[in-house]
């Protein structure tokens, strides 16, 4: 049975910031060059931690999530007149206003599957929020994958909205939940609550793997497929790299080429490789309804296993029969 807890505010404990942005339609390029450079700014503010982003789904909605190591950090961040500018200069992308959920905490961000609900409360209905909430963490407990639940107070001066984060083993867990009869009985139960935004991060893999089609029943693809096809991604583009690197400053030092190797790589899966694989993998990552799943399963797995072994036998070749490295 998960527990839920209330969190304070807790000064200087790790803070998270979840942004809903609804993309306007044929700007999606503009938003990646305008997210890009918003979060090339981020990371040039003190207890900055790292952003994961999930592309535009095809409503148009796409997630920005923001760590920094402290609720001050994250404040600094959030008020700064250089992030005042650069939203002031993407609005024109956006459909509507963004959504935003801060959470302020120790809570763990990395299952796999998660979802934000964030509820506007009048303080005078704080108790009845609260007691239906529990009867909301009690059900939830009940559904197979449950994890646990965490509920966070409102920020003061960051955010006045009440955040409950939900994890669950599994995106069709999470799923089925979402769509029960039980979780529907229940908001209709807490009727008054029910003016909330609700966001779902369920990819490990930030950007480079899309997310699956809500309204199409799926969640995103398993966590081996999208290993496996990052896998698919990464080997030949390390490669390839090293190969080049190695030719064209054969006495660069080790720190160096790694740096360089690894930032160049980075950039190249995510704007360049990974749609690629993405796109040639698609049936089998997010496979249709109506396909045959086991078939499926199998044809994508031998196809992605088959391409890395050519791909070793050929860079065996080249490294090995034809070429030695310096």
């Amino acid at each position: 049975m998960g527990e839920t807890r209330v969190e304070p505010a807790v000064r200087g404990g790790p803070a998270t910031v979840v942004i809903g942005q609804r993309v306007k339609p044929g700007r999606d390029a503009q938003y990646r060059r305008w997210q890009d450079g918003l979060t090339a700014a981020a990371a040039t503010f003190p207890g900055y931690l790292g952003t994961e982003e999930s592309p535009a789904d095809r409503h148009g909605d796409a997630t920005v999530v923001y760590r920094f190591d402290a609720v001050e950090h994250l404040r600094r961040w959030l008020d700064s007149p250089l992030r005042r500018q650069l939203v002031e200069q993407g609005m024109s992308l956006f459909d509507e206003l963004p959504t935003q959920q801060v959470l302020v905490g120790d809570g763990d961000a990395s299952r796999p599957a998660t979802v934000v609900v964030s509820h506007a409360v009048d303080p005078r209905e704080e108790s009845a929020f609260l007691a239906w909430q529990d009867r909301m963490t009690l059900a939830e407990g009940r559904w197979p994958g449950f994890l646990g639940s965490e509920l966070f107070r409102p920020v003061p001066g960051v955010q006045e909205e009440w955040t409950a984060v939900y994890r669950f083993a599994s995106a069709a867990n999470l799923e089925g939940w979402l769509t029960s009869d039980e979780r529907r009985d229940l908001l209709a139960e807490g009727e008054r609550f029910r003016d909330f935004r609700l966001r779902t991060i369920t990819n490990a893999f930030g950007s480079w793997i899309p997310t699956g089609d809500r309204a199409g029943g799926t969640a995103g693809p398993p966590s081996w497929k999208t290993a496996l096809s990052v896998l698919v991604g990464l080997y030949p583009t390390v490669v390839l790299l090293t190969l080049a690197i190695s030719a064209l400053w054969p006495s660069g030092p080790l720190w160096a080429s790694l740096l360089v190797g690894n930032i160049a790589s980075v950039a190249l899966l995510t704007w360049v490789v990974m749609p690629v694989v993405t796109r040639a993998l698609g049936p089998w990552l997010s496979p249709r309804p109506d396909a045959a799943q086991l078939r499926t399963d199998i044809v994508g797995t031998v196809a992605s296993l088959a391409f890395l072994t050519v791909a070793a036998v050929v860079f065996w070749l080249v490294t090995v029969q034809l070429w030695s490295l310096p």
